[in-house]
């Protein structure tokens, strides 16, 4: 390299640091070179420590003077004090010929010579200014190619990032209210979409804010946004007066944790109280679900009874209390129109069935009193088995002792029931069936029964439980229909679908979307923002744990090549309201644990997390860690930025240092989507998404208020119609 490319020399170095003393003939903070003028000294600027056959590359991250004031040599003579010029660089990565990779191998030695970084270094570290876009990317290694920004220290230098790393491995967007972490994700997402290779991609957002929908409209003339998002791109609010478009999540597709959390059930007697009605209710679906009901209660009980009998205490009260609440229970109007199919599948009767419990009752009854006051001996236990296994063997196949398997739906099924017959039915019977036997469950249920009344009951929820006081429709392939919307894959087969008369338009608005065979969808914004807050958790976690469902039997059952073939980018904006810290949150989180899940294991099914936080110290610290690549932009709460300090390697930590004065749409960008830590200048958003600052100003100075409809809106909330969102 020729001299003037020279600035200094080491004079120390660490495991990761160097510094470098600049050499007394630079005039000034600047080289001047054959190929340009070169700042020397600029904090995140670049330079190269050629070592052997390799270019270490450093970034610099202060810049300070030590006065240098050597011995006198003579006492007559007065020396006056100098100063070196040093600098403190990170070392980030290693040029061998034209490749740039990240970390070194080999270190500096002291008085090592240091160069400015020209530009053919420049481009090794971040590609050609100029790239070449007729130059197809290979599909497999396509390199740092979408353009994220311009580099806010070296000139007209633009910074791209890896889609395989960023997306691949999990990323946050961090920064401060304001500093620009959603204009960051719009103009990336946008990017991407402008490439001309790209041809389609699975991008779900999760817009807790409402602000991504303006990003991607159509423009008109003016270049002001139009009413429609374009085609390619899939708007649904959660507006209840959007009737025909809004965001619908039907009830049926929540599992037991769901449910728990919805309805806030105690552990004790509430949850095993519900977890059973969930399983009556989704097999009462079925033709023959009243029979498989009534053959799993018997095996049930019929167990419960024959453990009891065999127990070393008092139980013979136990016993017959047992016999005789089975008894009152199978005489239930429920029952009546199954008796026929039992006999005639099962070869029982209902007297058949009252019989042996009747028998069961007077063999406990001789064993109250006696030798034996309350204790059932060896020949009592052998009776109650004598009147018990015939019955048992005929409903199994089997004898006490041999396995069975349980038949129907499990309670955790995403499969249809009705929300009334689930509240008045089968919670109910659960009930009479426990209060058969004495205890007192009823009166422990109360508060979770009064939270189901009052969420059936709240039009707030209607996205969820459909209509007050409606049962929604069973559709056919709801499940399948519902992930092709959220997901945007565009139309199933029509002809698959219920028709109009047994799913009516508007009840299911997925539904009627993929009627209208829409094409598939680039990006699905999921507008979150006028949900209820206390439903948040249960819908973000839900979404997530769907389509990491998905995903997972998509590899399973497809083979090997399947598995990772639909990969699926799902942003989380305003993550800290959904995935906090265990710590900060009351109760257990059940989206942290989805989201958790998603991040330890979604990358090997191509599900990829964006996490985007004005909040990272409220997030949860494993999700963060899963994180390969972050995009930070300002950052001024102290515990923010010591918690994201754990985060992210030590060796950034005087980059760090800088978040707190970062400029608006100004941000670090780290780890393996870049090929270097860069302070990023964010390419514009074109359209920007919603979240401008309110001009304040602006207000004060209009001639005119603004005509605000103060009695619509409060008629909306009135009526329940609307919820602002956490």
């Amino acid at each position: 390299m020729p001299a003037d490319y020279r600035i200094g020399r080491v004079v120390s170095v660490d495991t990761a640091h160097v510094v470098i003393k600049l050499d007394r003939s630079l005039v000034g903070m600047s080289r001047n070179t054959h190929e340009d003028i070169y700042d020397v000294g600029r904090v995140n600027s670049y330079v190269i420590v050629p070592v052997a056959a390799h270019r270490l590359v450093a970034m610099v991250t202060r810049v300070f003077l030590v006065e240098d004031q050597g011995a006198p040599t003579d006492r007559s003579s007065v020396t006056l004090p100098s100063a070196r010029r040093l600098m403190k660089a990170i070392l980030v990565g290693t040029i061998d010929r034209s490749a740039f990779h990240q970390g070194i191998a080999s270190f500096p030695v002291l008085g090592n010579p240091v160069h400015v970084a020209e530009r053919a270094d420049l481009n090794a570290i971040f590609g050609p200014v100029g790239q070449n876009t007729e130059k197809r990317h290979k599909r497999e290694e396509p390199g740092y190619c979408i353009p994220l920004g311009e580099s806010a220290v070296i000139r007209r230098r633009p910074i791209r990032i890896d889609p395989d790393a960023f997306f691949g491995k999990h990323a946050a967007v961090l920064g401060s209210t304001g500093s620009g972490k959603s204009c960051t994700i719009a103009s990336l997402l946008q990017s991407i979409r402008e490439q001309p290779e790209v041809r389609r991609t699975t991008c779900i957002i999760l817009d807790t804010n409402g602000e991504y929908r303006t990003a991607f409209q159509n423009q008109t003339d003016k270049g002001e946004p139009g009413i429609t998002v374009t085609n390619d791109v899939l708007y649904v609010p959660s507006s209840s007066t959007a009737v025909c478009d809004r965001l619908m999540i039907p009830y049926w597709f929540m599992d037991t944790d769901d449910f728990n959390r919805l309805f806030r059930t105690s552990k004790g007697v509430q949850r095993p109280v519900l977890l059973e009605a969930l399983r009556l209710a989704r097999n009462n679906e079925e033709p023959r679900a009243t029979l498989v009901t009534l053959r799993e209660e018997l095996i049930h009980e019929i167990n419960r009874l024959w453990l009891l009998s065999g127990q070393d205490k008092k139980v013979s009260k136990d016993v017959k209390q047992l016999a005789q609440g089975l008894i009152r229970h199978l005489d239930h109007k429920d029952f009546e129109d199954v008796w026929d199919q039992a006999k005639e599948e099962f070869g029982i009767s209902r007297q058949s069935v009252c019989q042996a419990l009747k028998a069961v009752c007077d063999t406990a009854d001789r064993h109250t009193e006696g030798q034996w006051p309350g204790m059932l001996p060896i020949d009592a236990r052998a009776a109650i088995r004598d009147a018990l296994n015939p019955l048992y063997e005929k409903l199994t196949k089997s004898t006490f002792g041999e396995a069975t398997t349980a038949s129907g739906r499990l309670a955790d099924a995403p499969s249809y029931f009705d929300k009334q017959k689930f509240r008045f039915r089968h919670i109910e019977q659960v009930l009479r069936r426990e209060e058969s036997r004495g205890a007192r469950v009823r009166d422990f249920s109360g508060t979770m029964l009064l939270r189901i009344d009052r969420l059936l009951a709240d039009r707030r929820f209607d996205f969820l439980f459909g209509p007050v006081g409606r049962t929604l429709p069973r559709p056919v392939h709801a499940l399948a229909t519902f992930l092709r919307d959220a997901m945007g894959l565009g139309a199933t087969r029509t002809h698959d679908l219920s028709n109009a008369n047994d799913v009516p338009a508007c009840s299911l608005p997925f539904y009627d979307r993929q009627r209208k065979k829409p094409g598939p969808a680039d990006i699905v914004i999921l507008d979150l923002s006028l949900l209820a807050a206390e439903v948040l958790e249960n819908v973000t976690a839900l979404i997530g744990r769907l389509i990491l469902a998905f995903l997972q039997r998509l590899g399973e059952e497809d083979g090997a090549d399947a598995r990772g073939s639909l990969p699926v980018v799902l942003v989380l904006e305003e993550a800290h309201n959904y995935i906090p810290r265990p710590e900060l949150y009351g109760t257990e989180s059940l989206s942290r644990v989805v989201f958790e899940r998603i991040a330890r294991e979604g990358r090997k099914f191509g599900l990829s997390l964006v996490i985007a936080s004005q909040r990272p110290s409220e997030l949860s610290k494993t999700v963060l860690s899963q994180c390969n690549s972050f995009i930070v932009h300002r950052l001024q709460n102290p515990d923010d930025l010591r918690y994201f300090r754990e985060i992210v390697p030590s060796i950034y930590e005087p980059m760090l240092e800088q978040l707190p004065a970062l400029a608006p749409q100004t941000a670090f960008v780290v780890g393996e989507c870049v090929p270097a830590p860069a302070l990023v200048r964010i390419r514009d958003a074109d359209p920007m998404p919603r979240s401008h600052d309110p001009k304040f100003y602006r207000y004060w100075v209009r001639d005119r208020a603004p005509d605000v409809d103060v009695e619509d809106i409060c008629r909306q909330w009135e009526n329940g119609d609307m919820e602002p969102g956490s």
